[in-house]
Order: structure tokens, then C-alpha cells, then sequence
């Protein structure tokens, strides 16, 4: 799944590049937007990862906390940092 997300919109990146021509300081800001790009893709990798993790570890809190919410699904945000915020939602 994490390959899924680095390759989305990888087709649009290289037919751009390809249309443009490169200078010295474009050359540079495609590499400083390719960075940016896969280093904002690594942190949502890192999020999903860290909220997977917590929905497998404690499906107990999660059901409990779905039965308690007045429409039966989890608050948002409710997995944004793992066991923590579960535990901070179920109080």
C-alpha cells in the first residue's frame, strides 16, 4: 500500500519534466519540490501506518468507543496519534 501512495501521479511528474526545459535553478526547484513531495508522502505513510497499528492492537477500545459515539463510527481524529488518542477519546 505504501508503494501505492509513493507512485501516485508519478506518470503527470515525468511527462511534465520531460516538457520543460531544464536550467541550472529549474533543475534545482523540481529537485526541491521532489523532496517536499516524497517527504509530505513518507509522513502520510508514517500516519496511516501509526493509525493501522493502533485499530489492530486495541479493536476492544475502538468497538467500545464506536457503541458509546451517538452515530456509531469513531470521532475524527480519534487515531491521529495511536493508542494515545484512543485512550483520550474513551475517557
Amino acid at each position: 500500500m505504501s508503494l501505492a501512495v509513493l507512485n501516485v501521479h508519478q506518470q503527470d511528474e515525468l511527462t511534465s519534466e520531460r516538457s520543460s526545459p531544464a536550467t541550472a535553478s529549474n533543475a534545482a526547484m523540481v529537485d526541491r519540490q521532489r523532496r517536499h513531495i516524497i517527504k509530505k508522502k513518507v509522513i502520510a505513510i508514517g500516519r496511516l501506518s501509526r493509525q493501522l497499528s493502533a485499530l489492530r492492537e486495541n479493536p476492544e477500545m475502538v468497538k467500545e468507543i464506536k457503541r458509546l459515539s451517538s452515530n456509531g463510527k469513531l470521532p475524527v481524529g480519534a487515531l491521529a496519534l495511536g493508542e494515545e488518542s484512543l485512550r483520550q477519546v474513551s475517557l
